[in-house]
């Protein structure tokens, strides 16, 4: 098993080698937040989440790789004051491939279909279709941009994500800073071979199909909205696994329900959004996060 995965290292590296000198090919992860209060309400509920993602590069030749891979995110609340606990799942594959177009832009092109629901049961609501595409510039060894678009068949409509980004590692290599918004920001600076500390951000829009009434009413849907900040501690061992704990808080955090669509959206702008929130909001809070996850490191060692 090393000598495969030493071998898969070295073909990958080969190809798809930039200033990001690792691939991560597995990782789980579980969050929880503290109890959280509805603004009409002295209800309460917690939040618990587990998340997992495997990726496997199969690289066809010296200016392509195909993409492969699953990514599983679940949570349980309440999602109204009174009721029931409910657990959403969305399950998404990734089909897509990396393209080196010359030698200092690529681009990534992948098809993401997913299965979106309280899964009670499985109809045509329950499925989405998306797809990414990013193009990468590289600029030097240790600095990149990126840019693109990301689009899916949310509940509430089509949804739409111009992506604008960088990537920068200093030249000690203790410093890694990873930027990808609106949909997301790292920043890691190492303190030892096998400890560095972090600076987290990550948003997310994404809708779930409810199966069981609201209000006696079917064709429900849930659109979560979450902006999370944390800061962490992460532990490296030599065989590529790694271990990290995030605490952070979320901000303007909401898990609104509705059975009407908008015409088209973007980020913080929703066209023809003439919906009405069916449910109550409940506060930002706390949130604490443990993940185990596999990196293969695609630096040749000196």
């Amino acid at each position: 098993m090393k000598k495969i995965l030493l071998l898969l290292a070295f073909v990958i590296s080969s190809y798809i080698l930039t200033a990001q000198q690792y691939i991560d090919l597995a990782k789980f992860s579980y969050a929880a937040t503290s109890q959280n209060s509805f603004d009409t309400s002295t209800a309460t509920t917690g939040l618990t989440e587990l998340n997992g993602d495997f990726t496997l590069p199969i690289v066809i030749n010296k200016k392509a790789t195909i993409l492969t891979g699953v990514t599983y995110e679940s949570m349980s609340a309440s999602f109204n004051p009174g009721r029931f606990v409910e657990s959403l799942t969305g399950i998404t594959l990734k089909a897509g491939a990396n393209i080196k177009h010359s030698e200092n832009l690529s681009g990534t092109y992948m098809l993401l279909p997913k299965i979106s629901s309280d899964f009670e049961k499985i109809g045509n609501n329950d499925f989405q279709f998306g797809g990414v595409v990013l193009m990468k510039y590289e600029k030097s060894d240790h600095f990149n941009y990126k840019f693109g678009a990301y689009t899916n068949t949310e509940l509430f409509g089509q949804f739409l994500v111009p992506i604008f980004g960088f990537y920068y590692l200093n030249k000690s290599e203790k410093l890694e800073v990873k930027l990808l918004l609106p949909l997301a920001g790292n920043l890691d600076y190492s303190l030892t071979n096998s400890t560095s500390l972090g600076i987290n951000f990550k948003g997310q829009i994404r809708s779930y199909n409810i199966n069981t009434a609201y209000a006696a009413e079917n064709n429900r849907y849930i659109a979560r909205s979450t902006n999370e900040a944390t800061t962490y501690l992460k532990y490296s061992l030599k065989n590529g696994i790694n271990f990290q704990a995030n605490v952070g808080r979320s901000i303007g955090r909401s898990f609104r329900v509705y059975d009407e669509k908008v015409a088209f959206a973007l980020p913080l702008v929703y066209f023809g959004d003439n919906r009405s929130q069916l449910n109550t909001d409940f506060s930002d809070s706390w949130l604490f996060q443990l993940s185990v996850f596999y990196r293969l490191n695609l630096k040749p060692k000196s």
